[in-house]
């Protein structure tokens, strides 16, 4: 990313979570306002993600979360990686649903979205966590850490929060 163009960040968070992931999610959150206050990021929000399905179906724009993950997965294919492990679907396991379901989705607890915040420059610019394949068949997973240790050395900003992390990018390989 281009820490020349500001982005809006949009953290989505799970509704469900626990005390630790709630103090994970709260973290983040600091750093981001940490964040908002250089020319890296223009705006932060945090919104919960979207419903499934919406119970009546309204003539609003509202969003489901199988359409922002589709809108996710576009930005992720175009350029060339994945959002897996974080954001996964599988089949339906429900036999009570009275219309075919859509496959199911395992998002994760936390992902940002980064959005360009300037006018000749609009649109998707990123979404953490993701993961990029490597030549030799494995794969390096960047997560919402990472990316935050990266913007907060970009622009010189210590939270503190980010000391004793030296851990870099999750890298798996696939059998």
């Amino acid at each position: 990313m281009d820490s020349t163009t500001p982005v809006e960040v949009t953290q989505y968070v799970r509704g469900d979570v626990s005390a630790p992931s709630k103090r994970q999610i709260e973290s983040v959150a600091r750093r981001l306002e940490a964040l908002s206050e250089t020319q890296l990021v223009a705006k932060v929000h945090t919104e919960q993600w979207p419903p499934r399905r919406h119970a009546v179906e309204s003539e609003s724009d509202a969003t489901t979360c199988g359409a922002l993950v589709d809108r996710l997965d576009r930005w992720a294919d175009d350029v060339g990686c994945s959002l897996r492990p974080a954001i996964r679907r599988r089949a339906p396991k429900s036999l009570l649903d009275d219309e075919p379901s859509e496959p199911d989705l395992c998002v994760p607890v936390m992902l940002l979205t980064l959005t360009r915040a300037t006018p000749d420059a609009s649109g998707l610019a990123g979404v953490v966590p993701y993961t990029v394949p490597d030549e030799s068949g494995g794969a390096t997973t960047y997560t919402v850490a990472d990316w935050l240790t990266a913007a907060e050395r970009a622009v010189g900003v210590d939270t503190g929060e980010s000391r004793g992390r030296k851990r870099g990018p999750v890298s798996s390989r696939r059998a």
